[in-house]
């Protein structure tokens, strides 16, 4: 065994990472109930301050309506629970690199600091590009198609369901380059596989996108042109990565 990349002298059985895994389970959920219930009594400042703006900004006019008698109530349950979701990321991430630590070699884990700060920094990014640049593009072109033959009422839940999910979706595919990188140091992928399987891979980001996002062609191609120009991050971030990787071989035999 290579010095240096020993496993932690106590394996762990099959029944023991089954159960590890229902802690991770439970305690994420627990995080995300107890983040929603903590989110509810900001649920109205989330709206007006944070989740209608980019609407107001320009469509400064235009009220969000709901339909149901429990509407609002709704409304308010779903920013919550939305809320809870997104904050609740950068645990979830500390959890599954949490579960997955045991399973690795004793140099691969000290990455684990590093790859986990860089996986909330890209969530992050994701997140605050959707909101700011994709979010208010998406809106402008929605409500500005067939403006003279209709007139919008936008009901409440569809717009957070189209926002959030939006935002979401951006936070999640910008986790593409540390997947990328991990696997790479892990020796599992390769930048030339990457780049032989690119017509494959850009046809998966296109069923993706239109998966994660809301039912639109926009908000497809929206998600889909910057998740192709991270597949090709990747690449070079798999190519860094591999390179390291043979550079620290000699000195782990």
């Amino acid at each position: 065994m290579r010095k240096g990349a020993e496993h932690d002298p106590k394996e762990m059985t099959f029944l023991e990472h089954l159960e590890e895994l229902r802690w991770v389970l439970i305690r994420s959920g627990v995080a995300i109930v107890l983040l929603a219930c903590a989110s509810w009594f900001f649920a109205e400042l989330i709206m007006e301050e944070v989740l209608i703006r980019p609407l107001h900004q320009h469509f400064p006019d235009y009220e969000l309506i709901y339909l149901k008698p429990a509407g609002a109530f709704l409304a308010l349950i779903s920013i919550s629970l939305w809320t809870a979701a997104i904050v609740g990321l950068p645990y979830l991430a500390v959890e599954i690199w949490r579960f997955i630590a045991p399973g690795l070699f004793s140099r691969e884990r000290r990455l684990i600091p590093l790859v986990l700060i860089v996986t909330i920094v890209c969530f992050i990014m994701g997140a605050l590009l959707a909101y700011f640049v994709v979010l208010p593009i998406a809106i402008r072109f929605f409500l500005n198609i067939g403006s003279d033959l209709f007139r919008p009422y936008i009901e409440v839940k569809e717009y957070l369901s189209f926002s959030m999910r939006l935002i979401l979706a951006f936070g999640i595919v910008f986790e593409l380059p540390v997947l990328s990188f991990f696997l790479s140091r892990l020796g599992l992928l390769t930048p030339a596989v990457m780049r032989t399987i690119r017509g494959y891979a850009i046809f998966g980001i296109a069923v993706l996108s239109a998966m994660i996002t809301p039912p639109d062609p926009a908000s497809m191609l929206l998600l889909m042109g910057p998740l192709v120009l991270l597949y090709e991050v990747s690449i070079f971030v798999s190519w860094l990565a591999a390179r390291r990787r043979r550079e620290s071989l000699p000195a782990e035999s």
